[in-house]
């Protein structure tokens, strides 16, 4: 029995899971979960890493008092943040998030009008924060730790670097900076230096399943489990975990199911072309030289949304309650562009809902219920948009489309994505960032021999469930209304 740990880091959560490999099963189970959010200092709003750095090191050393001996550990993060190091290898200060609004103005000053040119080399969309944004943002308010920095470590780099004290820049986390060549896999030092950001900062790029070095001994001190442990730098990007859980099938696109739908599919080469740029699509890196070309839809965060007002008003609602109880419940024919301007910001999500579907002369959704028939409709057919924005782009059909994430557990939304697109839906597992965490741990250890084998025994752990299309005629019908409200 081969043991790891998985530290998967997300916006508002991070946790710690233990993962198990007998050479056919893969076990997982959760040691432990924290919330977190950003802390205003100075005016500017930072990750307490240090606080996250002891809370993990006090799991993982509990965690492995008990058990067999850990082999290896690595880290997962979202995109976009990171810390500065200077010449001593000190962080200079807790990293910013990308939610701070130093980066606010970049994208209008600095990439909007240059961005379907830098799409042709970096195949990334700007009109989100990402890296580049947070980086310019800091020179162009002077902020001096940039001026003393001599590396840059994206956050999952970051936490290797502090439990180990070695330096790495893996490949998967560092395409969600917005600042490399994505067809030669490097830094694009020419647009790092054209936004008058230090290029020396950039160290060259590693490959997922890359052994970063050992724990350091203030880690390990008085626990055996933990002398000979690794950390790994897997697939650090938590889409590019995730998706490593997919199984490789034809004209399929993934689905990253939670508070985003991040949807797309697997490649061996960059799409930059004016197609693939109109349709907003994004090239990020996967394991093995590959690359996910992908848009991020707003997803589930809107009944999220809605279920916390509800709780505001006094009701007790829960998303898997609520889809069960709209799943048994007559069809309600209203929609929404989850993209829509309309519901970019937080609160008072359902009256928005109301509103939208009022001012496009739809039913206006009344009961929990009917508020997330509405949403869900609308979700399926942005999947249905987005298979024929990847036909065009790719000059290849989506035929199937397999979801992961916690998503994967409503089963109204799967339906409705099977019966709105016309295709085959598979779902994989509930925990994929977690899942491909770990199982690059175990590739990279030589317990598994192929990446291609993830998916598979990934189904040792959740079985998959599979949802076949129907009710074509009305579908077709409420898509044709679809494309007249994003056109609106």
């Amino acid at each position: 029995m081969s043991r790891v740990l998985a530290v998967d880091i997300g916006a508002s959560s991070y946790r710690v899971m233990d993962g198990t490999y007998d050479g056919r099963r893969l076990d997982m189970k959760e040691l432990a979960r924290f919330r977190h959010s950003p802390v205003l200092i100075q005016g500017h709003y930072h990750w307490d890493i240090h606080k996250m750095q002891n809370e993990l090191i006090r799991v993982i050393r509990e965690a492995a008092e008990q058990g067999d001996a850990v082999r290896s550990i690595g880290f997962d993060t979202f995109g976009t943040d990171f810390g500065l190091l200077g010449e001593d290898g000190n962080l200079l200060d807790d990293p910013l998030a990308y939610r701070d609004d130093i980066s606010d103005g970049m994208y209008e000053a600095y990439f909007k009008n240059c961005e379907e040119a830098l799409y042709g080399s970096t195949g990334a969309t700007y009109r989100t924060t990402g890296t580049a944004h947070v980086l310019k943002g800091m020179a162009e308010h002077g902020f001096e730790i940039l001026k003393e920095a001599r590396h840059i470590l994206l956050l999952p780099d970051l936490l290797a670097y502090l439990f180990t004290g070695k330096m790495v820049n893996e490949y998967t986390i560092a395409t969600t900076s917005r600042l490399l060549d994505i067809h030669k896999c490097r830094w694009d030092v020419k647009l790092i230096e054209s936004l008058g950001l230090p290029a020396h900062i950039f160290k060259p790029l590693c490959d997922s399943g890359t052994v970063v070095g050992g724990l350091k001994s203030e880690i390990t001190e008085g626990i055996p489990n933990l002398k000979d442990t690794q950390v790994t730098a897997v697939a650090c990007h938590d889409t590019a975990s995730a998706v490593a859980t997919v199984p490789g099938l034809k004209d399929c696109s993934f689905i990253s199911s939670g508070s985003w739908s991040v949807k797309g599919i697997v490649c061996d080469r960059a799409y930059t072309t004016e197609a693939a740029c109109r349709y907003k699509m994004s090239n990020e890196g996967q394991p093995g030289k590959k690359y996910r070309l992908i848009r991020n839809i707003t997803g589930l965060w809107l009944l999220e949304e809605c279920v916390r007002q509800w709780k505001q008003e006094g009701y007790d609602i829960r998303i898997p309650e609520l889809a069960k109880a709209a799943q048994k419940q007559e069809d309600f024919p209203s929609m929404i562009c989850t993209d829509a301007p309309d519901f970019e910001k937080p609160s008072h999500m359902p009256e928005k809902i109301q509103n939208y579907c009022r001012r496009t002369g739809q039913a206006v959704p009344v009961t929990p219920a009917e508020i997330m028939r509405t949403v869900i409709n609308g979700l399926a057919l942005e999947y249905r948009r987005h298979n024929e924005e990847l036909r065009c782009v790719t000059g290849r059909p989506v035929t199937c489309m397999y979801i992961v994430g916690g998503g994967r557990n409503n089963r109204l939304l799967n339906q409705c994505a099977a019966d709105a697109s016309g295709c085959t839906v598979l779902c994989g597992h509930p925990e994929a960032a977690s899942a491909g965490n770990i199982l690059m741990q175990f590739y990279a250890l030589g317990d598994i021999a192929s990446m291609e084998e993830f998916s598979y025994i990934a189904g040792s752990d959740v079985a998959e469930e599979r949802y076949e299309p129907g009710q074509s005629e009305k579908w077709d019908g409420r898509y044709k209304e679809y494309v007249q409200l994003v056109r609106q």
